[in-house]
């Protein structure tokens, strides 16, 4: 991709000198509708807050020489506070598959009256599926309602670089009160870190920065059954049974995985240790097998894992633990 970094002075009537920058941390891509998606951030270098900032994009051919389109955007926060940072995110009207260079400038911008960082962010654990979702709380320490409070999920990259942004809807929060948000945003491999931000028509939140670990496989619970596919109640001593877990994965890459089963007597005796290797080839869902006989009666429960070759877990670490009952 081809990207320029900018520097846009505005000159005051007070005839101070404002300065703000797009640093060299541009990202785009290509969405699911085929449109071009520019992702950024604004870097405001000044002691007092700017706004109304303008970001020129133009899509471009493969080698810059054919304007295909050219759009305008402006940051996300609606106030960049001094010596902060605000994304932006713009897309390309049209979904044309010659867009294949980007060139992103810095427009006009103005000072702005500062808003009082009076929200608080109380996050959950972010959720990662095929998608990462992040619900919480906001708190409102402001006098006043905040109106048409947004909450921004931020992700990056190794090279600081915003590589996909997800946005909630707005909510009201009224003064001292809590109120409850929800944000999506799709999933990118090279994400490694997060930022989550809010804010409303008349204040801010400071933002809050975690580390990102994307587990690339999500398990569902096992299905007991004969051999034939038939449940079972309590199972036959003596008898086959198949142990069986759906497995998504829910990156587009390659990955090898062994899927371990492990049945215990209650009182923590490992009666069984069985597993399964397959291999995933993109995005994809495989049930993953394995068949034990029991040889005694009694209760058992199971606890699946799914690794690498190098057990490393490939999901979360808590085991999927489903009862099995041997007459």
């Amino acid at each position: 991709m081809l990207f320029t970094t900018n520097i846009v002075w505005a000159d005051l009537p007070s005839s101070t000198s404002l300065k703000a920058e797009i640093p060299q941390t541009t990202y785009s891509y290509k969405a699911s509708n085929g449109t071009t998606v520019v992702l950024g951030e604004v870097q405001n270098d000044n002691d007092v807050p700017i706004g109304k900032v303008v970001v020129y994009v133009k899509f471009m051919n493969s080698d810059g020489t054919n304007i295909i389109e050219s759009k305008t955007g402006t940051t996300l926060l609606q106030v960049i506070p001094p010596h902060g940072t605000s994304p932006f995110m713009i897309y390309s009207t049209q979904a044309d598959p010659s867009i294949a260079t980007v060139q992103v400038n810095m427009g006009p911008f103005d000072s702005a009256s500062a808003k009082q960082q009076a929200l608080n962010i109380s996050p959950d654990l972010l959720q990662v599926s095929d998608k990462l979702v992040l619900s919480g709380n906001v708190h409102n320490n402001g006098v006043q309602k905040s109106l048409n409070t947004t909450v921004y999920l931020v992700l990056y990259d190794v090279f600081h670089r915003i590589v996909r942004i997800g946005v909630s809807d707005p909510i009201n929060v009224d003064s001292g009160k809590d109120s409850q948000f929800n944000v999506t945003s799709d999933l990118d491999p090279k994400a490694i870190s997060y930022v989550v931000v809010a804010e409303s028509d008349a204040y801010q939140s400071k933002s809050i920065q975690n580390s990102l670990k994307v587990l690339p496989v999500t398990k569902g619970d096992v299905i007991i059954t004969n051999l034939n596919g038939t449940s079972y109640s309590a199972v036959p001593i003596n008898s086959t049974v198949k142990m069986t877990s759906k497995l998504n994965h829910i990156l587009n890459s390659t990955q090898p995985f062994v899927y371990y089963i492990q049945v215990k007597k209650f009182n923590g005796q490992v009666e069984f240790i069985g597993k399964y290797e397959g291999i995933f080839l993109g995005l994809e869902s495989q049930n993953a097998s394995v068949n034990w006989t029991p040889n005694s009666p009694g209760s058992y429960f199971v606890e699946t894992y799914v690794w690498d070759y190098d057990d490393v877990p490939l999901e979360k670490s808590e085991p999927k633990i489903s009862i099995i009952l041997v007459k």
